[in-house]
């Protein structure tokens, strides 16, 4: 199983996730985040070391699948996947 981490928009300035396994109902990650390496960097966390890979959507599109190391030491690379549009102004 991979699981599915989808980082959403809490405020204008602020993220949140959900983690879920692909056709399963997700988790709240329980935190808002002023940025969103920060929510992608805590998603990582709460998933250890239990899974190598993770699904990304951001407010449900797919961002592509990556290292959970990545999410956690270099969460910058999957921000640079984001459309700029999708950005908050």
């Amino acid at each position: 199983m991979k699981p599915l981490i989808d980082i959403r928009r809490y405020a204008p300035t602020g993220f949140t996730y959900w983690i879920s396994a692909r056709g399963v109902d997700g988790v709240d990650g329980g935190a808002a985040f002023d940025t969103i390496e920060r929510c992608l960097s805590d998603a990582a966390a709460s998933l250890g070391h239990y899974f190598p890979r993770v699904d990304v959507r951001f407010e449900g599109g797919l961002l592509g699948s990556c290292a959970i190391d990545t999410l956690r030491c270099a969460p910058h690379t999957i921000v640079a996947l984001i459309p700029q549009q999708a950005e908050p102004a």
